[in-house]
Order: structure tokens, then sequence, then C-alpha cells
């Protein structure tokens, strides 16, 4: 299983309610986590280990089943959903973060915006075009790559917290970090 990525790790260790990110991972509540399109899971696992509320939603019954397995293997409760999230629809205001990496599907984005709950965390990496442009990759498909600021523009509502374009010789992606703003 792959590690998970560096910046969900970063902010896997703050929770979403306070002004600043400043209250540490286990001081705090269970958080209500959605990890879309989640593969074998490894970030579902990550927030499961810090004791949240993990939903996991994977098409693939082989990936479900990885997660399931190691889940079990260490006492882990995640509520695995197997999902083709290009038909789901989502709850306003259910969770508390939602990640969502090398991933895109871009019909969803409105549906995270409503259900992050009030200064919940969107956690969201995928491929831009300079994946295929600069590093000539063949997949992902051009129609699920981001074009340049893309990410940034899609979520213009939430407060961006980090957000960054990079070309490593590996992979190119954008990153984004933003939160939901308070709803009165």
């Amino acid at each position: 299983m792959a590690e998970p990525e560096d910046f969900i790790i970063q902010y896997s260790q703050y929770c979403p309610y306070f002004d600043q990110l400043t209250c540490p991972a286990g001081t705090h509540e269970p958080l209500h986590v959605l990890d879309v399109a989640c593969g074998s899971g490894r970030h579902a696992l990550l927030f499961a280990r810090q004791g949240h509320s993990v939903v996991a939603m994977e098409r693939s019954e082989e990936s479900r089943t990885s997660l399931r397995t190691t889940a079990q293997s260490e006492g882990l409760s995640v509520q695995i959903i197997e999902a083709d999230v290009e038909e789901m629809s989502l709850l306003p205001d259910r969770f508390d973060i939602i990640v969502n990496t090398l991933f895109l599907y871009r019909p969803l984005f409105p549906h995270y915006i409503a259900t992050l709950r009030p200064n919940g965390l969107l956690l969201f990496r995928t491929f831009t075009t300079d994946h295929a442009d600069v590093l000539g990759h063949e997949r992902p498909r051009r129609d699920f790559l981001l074009k340049p600021g893309e990410l940034g523009r899609a979520f213009a509502d939430l407060e961006t917290l980090h957000y960054e374009e990079t070309v490593d010789g590996q992979r190119a992606i954008a990153t984004l970090v933003a939160r939901a703003p308070y709803r009165t």
C-alpha cells in the first residue's frame, strides 16, 4: 500500500473547528472524514488510526477488500461504501474533512462545498495538464487533468490555506487545502 500523501499527514494533525489550525489531534471529538475514490484506503486508515469516524468510498472491489482486511486486522472502524463516485450525492454539512487525491470528477466540486461542515477542510490533490504536456504521461486521460489554476478557481468560495502546482519529474500535480466558511 502506498504511503499517505505528505500534505494529508501534515493537515490531519489539526481539527477544523477554530479560526486557526491550532487544535492538535486527540483534543477534540472524532471528526467525520470522507475519503472519495479512496483506493486501498491509505488516507482513510490514517484518519481511522487517529480515532476519527471515516467513510471510505471506492468502486473497485479489490481495493475495498484490501481496505476492509487492513482495517479489521488493526481493529479500526471504517465505513466502506461501494460507490461509483460519479453517481453519488452527498448530504449537506456532513463532513469535517473531505479527502480527494489523484482523482478528478469536476461535477463533485459543488457537492464538496455543500457537504463540508462549517470550518471543515477540503484536502485535494490531483494531476494537472503538465502531467501530459511537460512529463509526457498518457494517463490519466486529458479530461481528468486540471488546467493551470483550475483547482483554486473551483473552490474560490472556500478559504485557501495552501495551494500549489508542481512538476517534480514524476508527476505534475495541484494541491489545495481549503476551509469552509462559518455559516450563520
